[in-house]
C-alpha cells in the first residue's frame, strides 16, 4: 500500500509506522510539602550539621516511626525554626498547630507508664522545649520557661542505670543538662542538685577526661552558685572578690590546657578588613570550638565585671585601697581582651561580599543597594544556608563584649557596624534589633538579649 503526501512523493505506510519515535512524556516534578522542606532545613542545621546539638536524633527517630508524639514534635520543632528563617503566616499557623498536636500526644504517652520511659518521650520533651525557645522571644523566666527541661529530667530519673550505657542516649541526656543548666543561668535560678548528680553520672560514663566544652560547663554551674551566694548576701564583698578571683583562674587555666584539636590559630593581615577589628583573626578548627571559647570569653567579661563591681564603695566610686585599684585594673585589662579576642572569632564565619555591596555598606552602614551576588551565590538579602547560624551565634557574645563600659568606644562602634551588616547581607533581623538597642544605650541585661534571640535554640 502506497499513500501520497502533500508533495507528490509515494512513501510505505510501513516504514512510516516503523520508523516512528516513541513520544516520551516528562512528568511535572512532585512538589515538596512545606513540612518536608522544614525537616530538610532542621536537619542540616542540628541533626548533621558542624554543630549537631541534636545529632542523636538519627538513632531514636526515623520518619516512618509510629510514635506519634516523637513524629509530632519533630514537625513542630522543623517547621518553627524555618518560619524563623523564612517568615510565614503558613508555615507559623502549621508550625503552631503541629505543637498542639504534639502536646496532645505526649500528654497522652505520660499517661502510659512504659511509653512515659521511652527515649522517643523524653527527646520528645527536648523538641517541645526547643520549640519555645523558638518561638518565644520575651525574657519571662518564670513558669513555664523550663517546664519542659524540668519534666525531662523527672522521666530520666524514673529510668535506669542502663540508659548510660548507650552512647546516643548518653548525648541526649548532656544535651539535656546543658540546656538545663544555661536556663538556670539565664533565669537567675540555683542549679539543682538532680542536675548536678545527672551530670556526674553522665561523667562517670566518659571513657576519656570530658571534652572542653564539658569543663567549661562545670565552671559555668560554679558561676552560677557564686552568683546567686552574692546576690543572697551569703558572702562579705572582699570574700565575694577573692571567690571570683579564683573562679576567672579556672577558667584561665581551662584556655590554657585545652587539647590541640580545640586550639585556634591566630592569622595576622597586614591590611584590615571591614571585618577586622585588629589586624587578626582566628580560625577555628570547627564552629563547635568557636562557641566554646566565645562561652568562655563572654562568661569572663560577666564575671570581671562581677570584680569591677566590688571595686566600688557603696556610692559607685572607685575604693581608694591600691589593692582594689590593682584588682580592678586587672579585671578591666582581661574584659578588654575578651572583647577583642570575640571581634577576632567574626571574620571567619560572616563571608566575604562582592565590592559592590562593601562599597554601599561602607558609605551608608545599612545598604539600600539592589540586590547583588556573593561568592556563595546567594542574593544579598537572602540567608546563605551555610553561613546563616554561625553569624546568628556570634550575636551575644558580641553583645556582651559591647555592652560593657570597660571597652573602648572604638569596639562599641565597631560591633554595631558588624551587626548592620548581618542584616542587610545575611537578612538576620536579630542583628538588627540589637545593634539598636547598642546604639540607643540603653543598658539591657543579658540574658534578656539572649532569651530575644532564642537562647540555646539557635545559640547552642
Amino acid at each position: 500500500m502506497h499513500v501520497h503526501n502533500a508533495l507528490g512523493r509515494n512513501w510505505n505506510a510501513t516504514a512510516i509506522v516503523a520508523t516512528k519515535k516513541p513520544v516520551t512524556t516528562v512528568p511535572p516534578s512532585l512538589p515538596v510539602s512545606v513540612c518536608n522542606q522544614a525537616k530538610d532545613i532542621f536537619y542540616h542545621n542540628y541533626v548533621v550539621g558542624s554543630a549537631k546539638p541534636f545529632d542523636f536524633l538519627q538513632s531514636v527517630y526515623s520518619p516512618a516511626s509510629k510514635d506519634d508524639h516523637l513524629s509530632k514534635s519533630v514537625d513542630a520543632v522543623a517547621l518553627a525554626y524555618l518560619n524563623s528563617q523564612r517568615p510565614s503566616a503558613r508555615t507559623e499557623e502549621e508550625a503552631r498547630q503541629s505543637y498542639v498536636s504534639a502536646i496532645e500526644c505526649v500528654s497522652g504517652a505520660l499517661q502510659s507508664s512504659h511509653l512515659a520511659q521511652q527515649d522517643s518521650t523524653i527527646l520528645a520533651v527536648l523538641l517541645l522545649d526547643l520549640y519555645e525557645k523558638i518561638t518565644t522571644r520575651e525574657p519571662a523566666f518564670h513558669g513555664a520557661w523550663a517546664a519542659h527541661l524540668t519534666g525531662a529530667l523527672t522521666l530520666v530519673k524514673l529510668r535506669g542505670d542502663e540508659q548510660f550505657d548507650d552512647p546516643s542516649i548518653v548525648r541526649m541526656l548532656m544535651r539535656l543538662s546543658t540546656n538545663l543548666l544555661i536556663s538556670c543561668v539565664a533565669s537567675n535560678r540555683p542549679v539543682s542538685s538532680d542536675l548536678v548528680l545527672l551530670r556526674q553520672t553522665i561523667a562517670s560514663r566518659f571513657p576519656t577526661p570530658p571534652d572542653p566544652k564539658w569543663q567549661e560547663s562545670d565552671l559555668v554551674i560554679e558561676f552560677a552558685s557564686l552568683r546567686q551566694n552574692i546576690m543572697k548576701g551569703i558572702l562579705a564583698d572582699n570574700e565575694a572578690t577573692v571567690a571570683l578571683i579564683e573562679l576567672d583562674s579556672k577558667f584561665v587555666r581551662l584556655g590554657i590546657q585545652v587539647p590541640p584539636d580545640w586550639q585556634y590559630t591566630t592569622m595576622r593581615v597586614d591590611t584590615k578588613s571591614n571585618h577586622h577589628y585588629e589586624s587578626f583573626h582566628h580560625i577555628h578548627p570547627a564552629e563547635h570550638v568557636a562557641q566554646m571559647w566565645n562561652t568562655l570569653r563572654l562568661t569572663r567579661i560577666l564575671l570581671n565585671e562581677l570584680i569591677r563591681s566590688k571595686c566600688l564603695d557603696r556610692q559607685g566610686r572607685p575604693k581608694t585601697s591600691p589593692q582594689f585599684q590593682l584588682i580592678h585594673k586587672r579585671a578591666t585589662g582581661a574584659i578588654k581582651d575578651m572583647a577583642i579576642d570575640i571581634c577576632a572569632s567574626l571574620p571567619q564565619y560572616i563571608d566575604d561580599p562582592p565590592m559592590s555591596f562593601l562599597q554601599a555598606f561602607g558609605q551608608t552602614g545599612s545598604s539600600s543597594a539592589t540586590p547583588d551576588f556573593g561568592k556563595c551565590g546567594t542574593p544579598i538579602g537572602q540567608p546563605s544556608p551555610t553561613r546563616h547560624l554561625p553569624c546568628y551565634r556570634l550575636i551575644f557574645p558580641l553583645y556582651i563584649a559591647a555592652q560593657s563600659s570597660a571597652v573602648p568606644p572604638s569596639l562599641w562602634k565597631w560591633v554595631i557596624k558588624q551587626l548592620r551588616f548581618m542584616s542587610d547581607y545575611h537578612a538576620i533581623e536579630k542583628a538588627m534589633t540589637v545593634a539598636n538597642m547598642l546604639d540607643s544605650g540603653e543598658k539591657i541585661a543579658p540574658w534578656d538579649v539572649y532569651v530575644l534571640l532564642g537562647s540555646y535554640a539557635f545559640v547552642c
